[in-house]
């Protein structure tokens, strides 16, 4: 019954129910992360807000990978396949990985992930340099302060000579991610928009400034709203969610690889300056937009329209 009244329901209403089913999977797994981490850590809830303070402890940032693994799973990836079973009576199809990505396009998308990286980093370059005006002082101090927290947490997480943690953060940065994140805000809400609007170019670039908005990460909006525009083209020009699951994959998990291999000494920092004003290598961006655009453009022809 209710299944039935959802899937005949506007988008509107849809979009409601979603936001309603990780409301609750959020808190859920927000308890069953308390439990576990009391169960198998022995830190009660004022212990881990202390915890994610001091990153030098080696204990600290266990608890804190696994507190970000349960929400990757429990407000990532459980929560699409529930919305989805209530939406449709085949899930696969709403989710839309029922189809196989063809090997030429799983190359695409690679060289996109790769040939995007200059064009990105000067994005990130750009927006770290974002200022407010003087009256939204306070609201700049909140975000900053919230940037510089995530990017010590990322770098307590990525610090690591260990090939055993090196696989962990793959598994958490790039896998869990790749997965969950793509099948909420591709598979569910970047739908959901365009059944809303009618028009698939809207549906991209809102599911992809909430897919940003959400991390947190304010001096980092921009670049992750284009990857997000970037991975959202991907589906609706091939209509199969493993292209930017994939895409997703070995963004993150380039990175996660890179950081490690510049710990042991094996490689630079210049993957991370690439297209930057850092190196003066800021033309490599015009380079970078002109292969993105091939490559797009290769895998628009190639790919069959997303009318599912």
């Amino acid at each position: 019954m209710y299944r039935q009244f959802l899937r005949e329901s506007k988008p509107s209403t849809q979009l409601l129910f979603t936001a309603l089913v990780l409301l609750v999977c959020g808190i859920a797994a927000m308890v069953f992360s308390i439990f576990l981490g009391w169960l198998v850590f022995g830190a009660n809830i004022s212990e881990m807000e202390n915890m994610m303070q001091d990153l030098t402890q080696a204990k600290n940032i266990s608890v804190l990978k696994l507190l970000q693994i349960i929400q990757s799973i429990g407000v990532f990836i459980i929560p699409p396949f529930i919305i989805a079973w209530f939406l449709h009576n085949k899930p696969a199809v709403f989710l839309q990985y029922y189809k196989r990505p063809t090997f030429k396009s799983i190359l695409f998308v690679i060289a996109i992930v790769y040939f995007a990286n200059p064009f990105i980093n000067w994005l990130t370059e750009l927006n770290s340099k974002l200022s407010l005006p003087e009256w939204m002082n306070s609201l700049e101090i909140w975000m900053q302060e919230s940037e510089n927290q995530a990017s010590k947490i990322t770098e307590a997480f990525l610090t690591t000579t260990s090939i055993t943690s090196l696989f962990t953060n793959i598994a958490m940065i790039a896998i869990l991610p790749a997965l969950g994140e793509e099948l909420l805000f591709r598979g569910v809400v970047q739908q959901l928009f365009k059944n809303k609007f009618g028009n698939a170019h809207y549906a991209i670039w809102a599911s992809a400034a909430i897919f940003s908005a959400l991390h947190l990460q304010f001096f980092g909006f921009l670049p992750r709203l284009i990857l997000g525009a970037m991975f959202g083209y991907m589906l609706e020009w091939s209509g199969t969610l493993w292209l930017p699951m994939i895409a997703h994959f070995v963004n993150n998990a380039t990175a996660v690889v890179a950081y490690y291999f510049m710990q042991k000494g094996l490689i630079g920092n210049g993957i991370e300056k690439a297209g930057t004003s850092t190196d003066g290598s800021t033309y490599m961006v015009v380079v970078s937009l002109i292969f993105l655009f091939a490559f797009f453009r290769a895998l628009y022809l190639r790919s069959e329209p997303n009318t599912e």
